[in-house]
């Protein structure tokens, strides 16, 4: 497609190119279908010529002077087959008005059906299918586009997704801190309790040890004093 298309930019430039004289050498056009014509074969563009120097009769004084020298100078000669001569031709006129329309109808309409299956119709597939390669690629040039929106949407994932990590192994750490802070104070605490515990019992055994059994004997006499002195006055 690609060769085929710079083939046409090289043959256009050539055609259409700079050195070309359109001047004298314009571009071909066609012609109408069914130009207009004067007696069913002059055209009238040749009337048209006469118009500005002539008027409107010029051109039939000019068929008329044309014939009238013919005829004067006997270049024309009429003789007894001439009859027959403008009987064909006055023949030739009412076919051409009889049935000339038709006719030309005919073979414009056969042109027409040459040029929409030549020309026309390979012009308008070749056009629909450029249009849809053009849209094609427009499509691929959006996608394209798109590639980028995808790019950050993915950047974006992965950057919450380090996040996260990030955040997981923040909370990791904070648990770790704080289990390894826990197991100190508890180990302090154990230590403590232990060490009171054990204070405690060195002095109560200090004390027991120290109470003799006289001592122990006074002390358990005087409580049951006590109680009684109070439960005297209650």
């Amino acid at each position: 497609m690609k060769e085929v298309t710079e083939y046409w930019d090289k043959a256009n430039d050539v055609y259409y190119g700079k050195d070309r004289d359109f001047k004298n050498f314009p571009p071909v056009k066609h012609q109408d279908k069914n130009p207009p014509t004067r007696l069913g074969f002059i055209p009238e563009s040749f009337f048209a010529n006469f118009y500005e120097k002539t008027g409107v009769t010029g051109p039939y004084l000019l068929g008329t002077g044309v014939l009238t020298v013919l005829f004067s100078k006997e270049l024309w000669v009429v003789e007894h087959g001439f009859a027959e001569f403008v009987s064909f031709w006055l023949a030739m006129y009412w076919i051409m008005k009889k049935f000339g329309p038709k006719i030309g109808q005919y073979l414009d309409d056969k042109t027409e059906a040459q040029l929409q299956k030549n020309y026309y119709q390979p012009l308008e597939k070749m056009k629909a299918n450029s249009q849809e390669l053009v849209d094609d690629l427009q499509k691929a040039v959006w996608r394209q586009e798109g590639q980028k929106y995808i790019f950050e949407a993915s950047r974006e994932n992965v950057d919450l997704q380090l996040e996260a990590v990030y955040r997981q192994r923040l909370s990791e750490v904070q648990s770790a801190v704080k289990k390894r802070l826990e197991y100190q104070v508890a180990k302090d605490q154990t230590k403590r309790r232990v060490e009171q515990e054990h204070m405690v019992t060195w002095i109560v055994d200090g004390v027991v040890k120290g109470v003799t059994p006289q001592q122990e004997k006074d002390s358990i006499t005087k409580c049951i004093s006590d109680l009684k002195a109070l439960a005297a006055q209650q």
